[in-house]
């Protein structure tokens, strides 16, 4: 082939073909109701709204919002719609991660936890305490959501970008002071000695934001009744830039009586969380 054929074909691939340009999806999940009863009532269904109104603010757009709330949001459903997310994403998008609900500690299974408990999501079908109907199968423990969310990084990866927004606790209480409502319970769900061992990746090569460390308690608003994490995403966008400073200003100033703390891990060094939410 001619030099001319060889530039031309090389000036035709640069310039003249479509560049594919990244997509904005997303899955938030929200819940404030529950198969079991004993679970306290919180309002992480009411985050629903507010999450995907900030999402569209900044660019995504309604198809590419993946959206579960309350008894859509089984262990089950959870896993395929993260299954579902995974498949449609490619290379350099950019991905956004919400669960609003509770959170709670259980037994470790693969002894990879120094406190010997792992972290969980808390899905609709999942119960309070270990019983006939839930034996910790439908627990969402940080082992299998670090699995889901390997695979979606690995399916856009070192140029995309994934944000994971936890607004949630992992343990805590169920009382209410002075009018917030807490998401977690100080109950651990604990697992005789048996059961399976998941696999583990242990890697973060995400973001993810959670609204106060693993010893705190997450407390809701008080007016509007939603997440607090929730919310200062929601306000914080609607004035432009996102960060750290600003979240962490937004729930000092309106938490409730209890120590609360955001905190952001993961490839901090690499974007930041208005590399997703602008």
């Amino acid at each position: 082939m001619s030099y001319i054929r060889l530039f031309g074909l090389f000036f035709f691939l640069c310039f003249c073909l479509p560049i594919q340009p990244q997509t904005k999806r997303a899955l938030v999940i929200g819940l404030g109701e529950q198969l079991d009863q004993n679970w306290p009532k919180i309002n992480g269904d009411r985050d629903i709204k507010y999450v995907t109104e900030m999402l569209l603010d900044v660019g995504f757009v309604e198809g590419n919002i993946i959206t579960l709330v309350n008894f859509q949001a089984t262990k089950t459903n959870i896993v395929a719609a993260f299954k579902r997310l995974t498949q449609l994403c490619k290379v350099g998008d950019i991905v956004y991660v919400h669960f609003s609900g509770h959170g709670q500690r259980m037994t470790d299974l693969n002894a990879d936890e120094e406190d010997g408990w792992d972290e969980s999501w808390i899905p609709y079908d999942a119960f309070k305490k270990y019983c006939i109907m839930d034996n910790g199968e439908k627990h969402l423990i940080d082992d299998e959501i670090n699995v889901l969310l390997f695979a979606i990084k690995k399916r856009i990866g070192e140029n995309g970008k994934l944000l994971v927004v936890v607004d949630a606790c992992h343990s805590g209480d169920s009382s209410k002071p002075i009018g917030n409502r807490i998401r977690g319970v100080s109950n651990k769900f604990v697992i005789p000695p048996k059961m399976y061992i998941p696999n583990r990746v242990r890697s973060e090569r995400w973001l993810i934001l959670s609204a106060c460390k693993n010893y705190e308690y997450n407390q809701e608003m008080s007016l509007p009744k939603v997440g607090i994490l929730s919310y200062a995403l929601y306000c914080i966008s609607k004035e432009g830039h996102v960060n750290m400073s600003a979240i962490e200003d937004f729930i000092r100033k309106n938490k409730g009586p209890l120590p609360q703390t955001p905190i952001l891990t993961g490839e901090t060094d690499k974007y930041k969380i208005s590399d997703i939410l602008k």
